[in-house]
């Protein structure tokens, strides 16, 4: 937006400048013409007396004309030899022609004029000259009209380019918040259109038909999305229900009923991925929104952590917590809770026993971070934007149980409250956080710091 203003002031300095340079030209070859005409004109009227009534009416003439203190032009008549014969200005007889020359007045200052110089029929010459000083005087008044022009168009370029930026700067800023909301989550929002709508209000209108035509896909995606999910798991409950019958009419050493248990575990795992499909879609459609309540963030985090202790303990790793206190966010306390369940799974289960897994939850100016760490062999950079990828499974944990939902469902929650999921290394290890923005930090928290 600056460069916008810059480039307005520029513009208009620019063209001020050129049209006052082409003015001050136009006027200077006007004003040169002008001076020449009435010294050519003087000159002819002056030789036509030379002519008429010889050379001593020309020198009486010179001497009523020759007054300083009201006529601006001087006069020099010289005769062949080059000595004054008549008029009062005070210089070298000048060469034929147009000349500058330079002379001295009554007060003893010498002054510039321009003169031009005719010779007589006689060998003599005449020389009439007029004094530079008022067109000087002019020019200078011009020059300085011209700089006060330019100088208030310059002002008034900035000022225009400021008040112009100022009003892109608003527009967009409002249209890049709704931007960032739609980004976060909230597909409801839709640009402003302003009245009367303008080119801004153009392309507010456009975009929000098209954010309209990609929330009707979208929706119509998920709800086809979450319509198949919902309707194979009644089949497949039925299905279970009749293994697990099956079940009562195969004796313990038969192996069709491990066969059958097998079955059994193989549609649980199933039903579960269709729930987990579902539990994300729910969270990425927004729908949750009008039920969030500000919740005690410390206390959950601090309950999750007093669950898996034991939990980290069995698998024979460690679990520490550091929790701040009174921490509160607008939000729903279950999905967060579970968000932090996945988080605490994944580092337990991708971990080699002995590994150290630590909790944090801790303020951060306007933002709560919820962090959770390990000191396991960790994730390549290159391999990060993968982790919250739908079925995404690094190399490790590709034998290992699981569908690659945990992080994306993590990152779901984070968008819905308004958040974000990153990652960082931690030498060794890797480091999961939770960024949340804060609306409140007066909870009342029950929870204290739990040790490892």
């Amino acid at each position: 937006m600056t460069r916008i203003a810059v480039w307005f002031a520029g513009f208009y300095t620019i063209a001020t400048l050129s049209l006052g340079a082409a003015i001050y030209v136009i006027g200077e070859s006007a004003l040169r013409e002008q001076l020449d005409d009435r010294i050519v004109a003087e000159s002819d009227y002056l030789l036509d007396v030379r002519r008429r009534r010889g050379v001593a009416t020309l020198r009486n003439t010179l001497q009523r004309r020759d007054d300083r203190g009201v006529n601006t032009l001087g006069y020099l008549l010289a005769d062949h030899e080059g000595r004054r014969i008549g008029g009062e200005l005070t210089t070298r007889v000048p060469p034929v022609g147009w000349n500058q020359i330079e002379f001295q007045d009554q007060e003893g200052q010498r002054n510039i004029a321009r003169a031009l110089t005719v010779v007589l029929p006689d060998g003599g010459s005449l020389t009439v000259a007029m004094e530079l000083a008022p067109q000087r005087a002019l020019r200078h008044t011009t020059a300085l009209l011209l700089l006060a022009g330019l100088g208030a168009t310059l002002l008034g370029g900035i000022v225009g380019g400021a008040l112009l930026t100022r009003a892109i700067r608003s527009r967009l800023k409002a249209m890049n918040a709704t931007a960032q909301g739609i980004i976060s989550g909230d597909m409801q929002l839709r640009m402003p259109v302003p009245q009367p709508e303008d080119e801004f209000g153009q392309l507010a209108g456009k975009l929000n038909a098209m954010l309209d035509r990609n929330s009707a896909l979208i929706e119509n995606l998920r709800q086809v999305s979450s319509g198949i999910a919902h309707d194979l798991r009644t089949p497949l409950a039925k299905v279970r229900q009749r293994l697990e019958r099956m079940t009562s009419f195969v004796s313990e050493d038969d192996p069709l009923r491990e066969e059958v248990e097998h079955s059994i575990a193989e549609i649980d795992g199933t039903l579960s991925l269709f729930s987990a499909l579902l539990r994300i879609a729910e969270v990425e459609a927004g729908a949750l929104r009008q039920y969030f309540r500000p919740f005690d963030l410390s206390g959950a985090v601090a309950s999750v952590c007093e669950s898996y202790a034991a939990v980290a303990e069995d698998s024979a790793k460690s679990l520490t917590c550091s929790i701040a206190p009174g921490v509160c966010l607008l939000g729903d306390e279950e999905l967060v809770s579970q968000a932090l369940v996945n988080l605490l799974e994944n580092a337990i289960r991708y971990t080699p026993t002995g590994s150290h897994i630590r909790v944090s939850l801790d303020l951060w100016r306007d933002r709560a971070q919820l962090g959770v760490t390990d000191d396991g062999p960790g994730v390549p950079a290159s391999q990060w934007q993968l982790l919250t990828q739908r079925f995404a499974r690094g190399d490790p944990s590709r034998t290992s149980p699981g569908y690659g939902l945990g992080l994306n469902l993590v990152e779901a929650v984070a968008k819905v409250h308004g958040g974000r999921l990153r990652f960082a290394d931690a030498c060794p290890g890797l480091q999961v956080v939770i960024d949340f923005p804060l609306v409140s930090a007066g909870c009342q928290s029950q929870a204290t710091t739990p040790s490892s």
